[in-house]
């Protein structure tokens, strides 16, 4: 995160991301134990707690053209270490919303994102040939792993066939209450 001078707490970004103050993001302690326990910090640009903070100081794009959105794998082990209970996974999943309406500088991971979660919703788990399929036909990039393609496939890294059946009834009903409490929030 680049140093900048604090001119000025910006409250309109912070109602924008916060309108009814349920995520409790005004009362982040800046205490790092979100960052700390965050299973994607070494992966990441900007730590959960730095991400609180700059929603505060209305550093959007910053913030939009991070790859920390994208990275976050919403697994929550930040709102359960945060003794003020700050929803972070949330504040990015706002945040994402967002970005997809921005320019688009961080294009291929959000076209990841987008590809690894319908993957998981449609089979329970990611099928990891569909999930390069799909990324690499909505990226446009046909080629540049193609050599890798005959050695992951002798190794088993890629199956060609869909996962079996499983848990993709119960993932999807968790995908359809998300996405159901999400446009009620709206």
């Amino acid at each position: 995160m680049s140093k900048a001078t604090l001119h000025s707490i910006d409250s309109a970004f912070l109602l924008e991301m916060d309108p009814d103050g349920r995520l409790n993001l005004a009362s982040c302690l800046q205490c790092g134990r979100c960052s700390s326990g965050c299973t994607m910090r070494l992966e990441t640009d900007i730590l959960p707690h730095q991400l609180n903070r700059m929603v505060a100081l209305g550093l959007t794009e910053q913030m939009l053209s991070s790859k920390a959105i994208w990275a976050c794998v919403s697994c929550h082990t930040c709102v359960s270490r945060c003794p003020m209970k700050v929803d972070t996974p949330t504040l990015i999943d706002r945040l994402r919303q967002k970005a997809k309406a921005a320019p688009k500088e961080m294009d291929r991971v959000r076209i990841f994102n987008e590809a690894f979660l319908a993957s998981v919703r449609r089979f329970g788990r990611v099928w990891e040939f569909g999930l390069m399929a799909a990324y690499k036909t909505r990226a446009r990039d046909f080629f540049s792993d193609l050599g890798k393609l005959p050695a992951m496939l002798r190794k088993g890294k890629l199956s060609l066939l869909p996962p079996p059946k499983g848990a993709r009834k119960a993932v999807a009903t968790i995908f359809n209450r998300t996405i159901g409490k999400r446009r009620a929030a709206k």
